[in-house]
């Protein structure tokens, strides 16, 4: 729906965008947003609980898929300050600013990572970090044709009086129509567009069915990398620092990570993340890849959620396993002879019904009943399902003879036998020691477990991006 915007300044614009906050949101269920406990400090809390959550937009430059493996500007920038705290991280996409900046401020979550303007005088405001670095809102137009009145190139704001914009629907009213116009009396047609991303609009933009968007310069001028006939110079906002958004009472959060950037932004890292998003048309060409296929994760995505009604697991909990596996390569073969999507022992293929020449459906099937076989051996051991998975990847990883292994050390050292994160998994990595291994619980003798607690780490890891980035 078309709707005539009378536009003033970037301050009336401002005011109203301040004044129009609602002043309580209701969160989506489908961010997976969850209460984190407030316990002393942020920063400690964070450390307590071994966990950073941040939160960023669907931007596709800010956190997207690629082969399975998590990207994005802002992922790897919230990776580092994670690895930096010694703590994992966790990533939540949440489109709406609204209720973005409302997950921070009712503590859903600990860091905003996310293009927003500063914003100011709010009931309960947040803070801005330190400027990761600078940009501002350019229009998006297409080149001018040698003055085809068709594709007309805006020299001056002035000039979009009595033409049509088009801006993500929803978003706008918000953020992006703070925009800074010179004249005070512009009046032009705003279209919002559902479910759209700025970068997306861009695309558009570039392919002649719409003439106009807003977007982020350092955006807009990494699309032109891929797009030649779009030019952006045409300043909208002023200069402004793309910053982290914090909550105002999170002093020593926002310390840590002033601190850390100041230490980080002239490191050659640093700005070979930002060249690497912005200015590389490859990386740009693969960023803007996941926007058109939200569903996609691999190729083999049909066969696997297919494959996952068997045993009864969220197909991206399955994706992630093939992925830790073999990066989704059904010609993989490891050192010691493991094959295909789900790297099976030639011996384990048999019995569940692959071999080397089996067809991707295939080597999928016989990994799922080995992960069926799995789960009716250690249900009555472990009876919560959800806890159990971990005790299957375990398994799958390094024998379920070694696992039950671990188990009977639990038992007997009073370690819970039912939960695996600092109990089963503790003694599967004692059993590298011979006061363990030589215990006469167990029968499977010495092996290095570090391994399979990092692949179970891993894959779970995996299948947190996937279930965030991939349609169920």
């Amino acid at each position: 729906m078309k709707s005539k915007f009378l536009f003033k300044t970037l301050v009336a614009f401002s005011l109203l965008f301040l004044l129009t906050l609602p002043e309580s949101c209701t969160i989506s269920t489908k961010t997976g947003f969850s209460s984190i406990e407030n316990q002393g400090g942020i920063l400690n809390s964070i450390v307590e609980r071994g966990e950073l959550v941040v939160l960023t937009d669907d931007n596709p430059f800010n956190y997207f898929l690629m082969n399975g493996q998590a990207n994005g500007f802002q992922y790897e920038m919230a990776k580092k300050f994670a690895d930096h705290l010694g703590v994992k991280l966790s990533m939540i996409v949440e489109p709406d600013p609204h209720k973005a900046i409302q997950a921070l401020k009712h503590r859903k979550v600990d860091i905003l990572a996310m293009e927003l303007p500063p914003i100011t005088g709010l009931r309960d405001p947040i803070a801005s970090t330190e400027p990761l670095f600078a940009s501002r809102q350019v229009l998006v137009q297409r080149k001018s044709k040698g003055g085809s009145k068709d594709t007309p190139g805006l020299s001056s704001l002035d000039q979009l009086k009595g033409k049509t914009l088009s801006l993500p629907n929803g978003k706008f009213k918000q953020f992006d129509l703070t925009l800074a116009l010179n004249a005070t009396h512009n009046q032009l047609d705003i279209v919002g567009v559902n479910r759209a991303t700025s970068p997306a609009l861009v695309s558009l933009v570039a392919s002649g069915e719409i003439d106009y968007t807003i977007a982020w310069e350092h955006h807009a001028r990494a699309l032109a990398n891929i797009y030649p006939n779009i030019e952006a110079a045409t300043a909208v906002t002023p200069e402004m620092g793309s910053t982290w958004s914090v909550r105002d009472d999170a002093d020593q959060l926002l310390e840590a990570l002033n601190q850390w950037i100041k230490d980080n932004i002239q490191s050659a890292g640093f700005k070979y993340t930002l060249s690497k998003y912005y200015n590389n048309p490859r990386w740009v060409h693969m960023a803007m890849g996941f926007p058109a296929n939200k569903q996609r994760i691999s190729p083999y995505d049909e066969l696997i959620r297919h494959a996952s009604e068997n045993i009864n697991w969220d197909w991206r909990l399955l994706a992630a396993l093939i992925y830790r596996e073999s990066k989704f390569n059904p010609n993989a073969i490891s050192r010691v002879g493991a094959f295909g999507l789900m790297q099976l022992m030639p011996g384990t293929a048999a019995r569940f019904g692959a071999g080397p020449e089996s067809s991707t459906a295939e080597q999928i099937a016989a990994g799922t009943r080995l992960i069926k076989t799995l789960d009716k051996q250690l249900k009555s051991r472990v009876p919560d399902p959800g806890e159990r998975i971990k005790f299957i990847l375990a398994a799958y990883n390094i024998g379920l003879a070694h696992v039950n292994d671990a188990l009977s050390l639990a038992e007997k050292y009073d370690k819970n036998p039912e939960v695996w994160d600092d109990n089963v998994e503790y003694y599967l990595l004692a059993k590298s020691q011979p006061e363990f291994y030589n215990d006469p619980v167990v029968k499977y003798g010495k092996v290095k477990g570090i391994e399979t607690k990092r692949f179970v780490a891993d894959v779970l890891e995996s299948y947190q991006h996937f279930k965030t980035l991939a349609v169920n």
